[in-house]
């Protein structure tokens, strides 16, 4: 209560203690009395409302800062480090997505390594007696049965050619004293033409005799062939087309065993089949 209340107050109770007011003089007491207590509290009114403004102003003027320095700290950062980072993903990538040509490479190679055929070799499958023909007498002897592997094409030795060894894509049989042998090679995907043409160069040295080249007989086996003889010392070549391959069969021997060599090789070219 400021000075002019308090000596308004001060009037109004020496005027109730002296004496009674007129109703008007009371009207017009109560009246500035009213209006100066509405602008005191107008004026409260206007104060508390300015504090409120500036409070809530300047609270969200800090929360806009707060917020935007959390997302800036959250989304940006150092040049060199971002860059680093993408390198890291990016190497992390290469590493874990070879590249087209890489991965179609490998699976070329892989398919190359799945499609690769089985080593040559030779497998036996057991023996049987057969009668054979020496110098028009017949002749009991053991013949083993072999197969060629991976091609399955099936022959037969006489007993006495019955060692061999196997070189590279060869297989060779020949006697206890190497005077007589015969070998037998597969060659992959030829023509008879072309691998005869090679085996004759094979004989380009002085003969006592040369056979010309001759079909061999379709008696012997189904297969298409061409068979060629020399002498001295007696060898030869006989050559079969079975389906895309080409069976080349070579054999050389001394002329004491010539007896035993020739149904030998009967043996050898009868028994031919896949």
């Amino acid at each position: 209560m400021n000075h002019n209340e308090d000596e308004l107050q001060k009037e109004l109770s020496k005027m109730k203690t002296s004496h009674s007011l007129d109703p008007q003089t009371k009207k017009s007491m109560k009246m500035t009395i009213q209006k100066h207590a509405k602008r005191k509290r107008k004026r409260a009114k206007l104060k508390r409302s300015a504090i409120w403004f500036s409070t809530a102003a300047a609270l969200l003027i800090g929360a806009g800062l707060l917020f935007s320095t959390i997302n800036s700290n959250q989304s940006v950062m150092p040049f060199e480090e971002h860059n680093q980072t993408e390198y890291n993903d990016t190497a992390e990538e290469g590493k874990e997505m070879p590249a087209e040509g890489e991965e179609n490479e490998e699976t070329t190679e892989s398919a190359a390594e799945n499609t690769d055929p089985p080593p040559f070799s030779v497998s036996e499958q057991g023996t049987e007696t057969q009668t054979v023909m020496i110098e028009g007498m017949e002749n009991e002897t053991t013949i083993t049965n072999y197969t060629l592997e991976p091609y399955g094409i099936q022959y037969q030795i006489v007993e006495f050619l019955g060692n061999y060894t196997i070189d590279d894509q060869t297989v060779r049989h020949y006697s206890d004293t190497d005077n007589a042998w015969v070998t037998l090679e597969v060659v992959d995907d030829a023509s008879l033409d072309d691998v005869v043409s090679n085996v004759q160069t094979e004989y380009g040295g002085d003969f006592n005799y040369t056979e010309e080249p001759a079909d061999t007989s379709q008696d012997e086996n189904p297969y298409e062939g061409i068979r060629q003889h020399f002498s001295d010392p007696p060898q030869g070549y006989y050559a079969y087309q079975i389906e895309e391959n080409v069976l080349v069969i070579q054999y050389e021997y001394v002329i004491e065993v010539g007896d035993g060599m020739g149904p030998g090789l009967q043996v050898l070219r009868d028994s031919i089949t896949q």
